[in-house]
């Protein structure tokens, strides 16, 4: 399992999980959890349709963004999955059919290795290994 975010992809992260699921003969889920933005709350409550028309949008961000993942890669089975909520909460529900899971850490120019709120959470709830991948 790829726990991916649309806005800030990584090309080393996504080639790393492809690259695994190859290797262990396993097809590759990938999960997007997103959330409105605040600035969006007028617009929930006004237009029911708006939630969807969102959902739409992010699982349509998703697929474009694996299409040429899934050109590269035409024999792996990759599975996208765009969740409405907390990327976070997302991925450690996700990750218990999962064999590995697989997340990125930003690099960052300080000293010792940080991570972000989501990759934080998917180390300390996730029930199957994960990998972390840092990128730029």
């Amino acid at each position: 399992m790829l726990g991916l975010d649309t806005g800030r992809p990584s090309e080393a992260l996504i080639e790393f999980a492809l690259t695994e699921a190859v290797r262990r003969g396993a097809a590759v889920r990938v999960v997007h959890g997103w959330s409105p933005k605040p600035s969006y709350a007028y617009a929930l409550s006004v237009d029911p349709g708006f939630h969807e028309t969102l959902a739409q949008y992010e699982s349509t961000a998703l697929n474009e963004l694996l299409h040429p993942w899934r050109e590269k890669f035409p024999d792996l089975e990759i599975v996208a999955e765009s969740r409405y909520g907390s990327p976070a909460a997302q991925l450690v529900e996700a990750s218990r059919d999962a064999r590995l899971v697989v997340v990125g850490r930003r690099t960052r120019r300080g000293p010792g290795a940080h991570v972000g709120h989501v990759t934080h959470a998917v180390l300390h709830h996730c029930t199957a290994p994960v990998a972390v991948v840092p990128h730029d």
